[in-house]
């Protein structure tokens, strides 16, 4: 137990009925893949007992999530009145943000002011536009929106052959708010054009931008896996909404005008600005359909630097103009088994998209600069077991009570609150 580190992981993932599988994976892969060291995984939402002030932790890990809903003042405003002391009081500090392009004022405002220490960026460059104040006091490490794991490998090690998939072309996308820029438009209109121009060629198309559509956990391994082929486009924005001015713009605006097109919103809410800084990352699709030896037909881009146009993926121009270029490479089988299976070889060659590699890095850092003397670290293992035990319960009941709320704010209605809370208190 020596060596066993004691680390808090601060995340914001909400009711646990609603919980995606992969999305917890990835938030609490520290405590999953590196099992030897003693956890504190706490909630945003849920209360924060008195006494974990009390536990010597090494390191805090400031997760997605918990950096994530940063338009809100509400969210913010609890994430710094509940914990920016306990934050501070841990003497090593990690930020695992993502859209970091989104209120970046804030998280670079909030890395200074907790006294961040390392913070791992998604975006594979501009971080000095990102962070222009952390960038000069802290220190900044290539992070990804997401990793490969060794059970992923071996999940993955025979596929579904080329022949027996039933579907020749995918996609699944968000229709995403003006406020990603033409990046954002991009991505909600690639599917869409080219379902349009494919009609009459005979492909088969799975294809949807419908929030109904979307596919989760196993069964988007699955999807995935019985596709010949997938759209893509790059990942991020470009668009930098630094302080959600842009956002809030947006949204008034598209109150007294529903039905405006982008380019009547880009003109009022953020003209000359789109475009200014591309920020850009490799997606998880991008390695989970190297990983399924799934063809992809991407918009170009920079892909982190790991995709090369024509060797590791077909590029599709967002106006078509090569799409019968494309259509004639997805129907050469003897090209797309060949590209597919380089692709595969290739993305395993990096290790830095690894889980292990990740994970070791993260507990390297830790462990370099932990300051803990043993004796104080096993003094707090009681605590930490006290918290794993009790938040159990005392998480069911808190979502317990949430759902009943919900239940009978749908059910009265926001009219009818005041007279149903005297009732229920009478």
């Amino acid at each position: 137990m020596s060596d066993s580190l004691n680390i808090l992981t601060l995340v914001r993932l909400g009711d646990p009925l609603h919980q995606r599988r992969a999305v917890l994976e990835k938030e609490c892969f520290l405590s999953r893949f590196a099992k030897n060291h003693n956890y504190v995984t706490h909630n945003f939402s849920l209360p924060l007992p008195e006494y974990v002030k009390d536990i010597s932790f090494d390191a805090v890990l400031l997760t997605q999530s918990f950096l994530g809903g940063r338009n809100s003042e509400a969210i913010n405003n609890r994430r710094e009145n509940y914990f920016a002391d306990l934050v501070k009081s841990i003497p090593f500090k990690i930020a695992l943000p993502q859209d970091d392009y989104t209120c970046s004022e804030t998280l670079d405002s909030l890395f200074c002011k907790w006294d961040v220490d390392l913070v791992y960026p998604a975006c594979c460059d501009h971080w000095e536009v990102l962070y222009p104040k952390f960038s000069r006091i802290g220190r900044l490490k290539q992070g990804f929106t997401g990793y490969i794991s060794e059970d992923l490998i071996d999940e993955t090690f025979r596929v579904k052959p080329f022949q027996a998939r039933s579907i020749d072309v995918s996609y699944r996308a968000a229709k995403l708010s003006p406020v990603f820029g033409r990046m954002g438009k991009i991505k909600t209109e690639f599917g869409q054009l080219f379902e349009k121009h494919a009609q009459g060629t005979g492909l088969k198309t799975d294809i949807s931008v419908r929030p109904q559509d979307t596919i989760y956990d196993r069964d988007w391994y699955g999807f995935i896996e019985n596709s010949k082929s997938m759209l893509g486009v790059n990942s991020g924005s470009s668009l930098q909404d630094s302080n959600g001015e842009i956002h809030k713009s947006i949204c008034n605006y598209l109150v007294e005008n529903p039905k405006a097109t982008f380019e009547e919103i880009e003109q009022v809410c953020f003209p000359e600005l789109d475009g200014q800084t591309i920020f850009t990352a490799v997606s998880p699709r991008n390695l989970e359909c190297a990983l399924l030896k799934t063809a992809q037909v991407l918009a170009p881009g920079h892909y982190g630097g790991f995709l090369e146009a024509w060797k590791d993926y077909i590029p599709l121009e967002p106006d078509m103009s090569n799409f019968k270029e494309v259509y004639d490479l997805l129907m050469k089988e003897d090209f797309i088994v060949s590209m597919t299976a380089r692709c595969r070889d290739k993305v395993l060659s990096f290790p830095e998209l690894r889980y292990a590699n990740h994970v070791d890095d993260i507990i390297g850092e830790v462990q370099d600069k932990c300051s803990l003397s043993y004796s104080g670290r096993e003094a707090s293992i009681p605590l930490i077991q006290k918290y794993n035990e009790e938040m159990v319960g005392i998480e069911k009941t808190f979502w317990r009570r949430k759902r009943l709320q919900i239940k009978l704010r749908n059910s009265f209605g926001n009219l009818g609150l005041r007279k149903l809370k005297k009732l229920l208190t009478s």
